[in-house]
């Protein structure tokens, strides 16, 4: 299991119907959202891998770098999954999701937390 120093803040979205996910090593975080040192690094949410900060159009190195620490049999088996700020505007989500399907990532879920009806 992969520990991460969370450098953006993510307030997760309430959902109802969830599916668990079971073979946790299979996945992979990005974290969208504004960081927690705005004076460093300002207010615009920004996307997180591992512990550092990246562009949009370095998801699909990131893809790669993923797959090359992955058993030859579970690369194709990737899960990204995507904890995105309930206030993250859509625009960055978008970017992000077109640089995935670039690197042929198709497995992509979000994070959420179970909604109290």
């Amino acid at each position: 299991m992969r520990e991460q120093d969370l450098l953006v803040e993510v307030k997760i979205p309430k959902a109802t119907q969830l599916e668990k996910i079971e073979d946790k090593s299979l996945v992979s975080y990005v974290y969208i959202g504004p960081p927690k040192d705005e004076r460093k690094f300002g207010s615009i949410p920004r996307i997180q891998v591992n512990d550092v900060f990246i562009t949009s159009d370095e998801i699909v190195r990131y893809v790669a770098e993923e797959r090359a620490d992955m058993d030859e049999s579970e690369k194709d088996k990737i899960i990204i999954s995507m904890k995105v700020d309930s206030e993250a505007k859509m625009g960055i989500v978008n970017d992000v999701k077109l640089q995935l399907r670039e690197a042929d990532a198709r497995r992509v879920n979000y994070s959420t937390v179970k909604s109290e009806l």
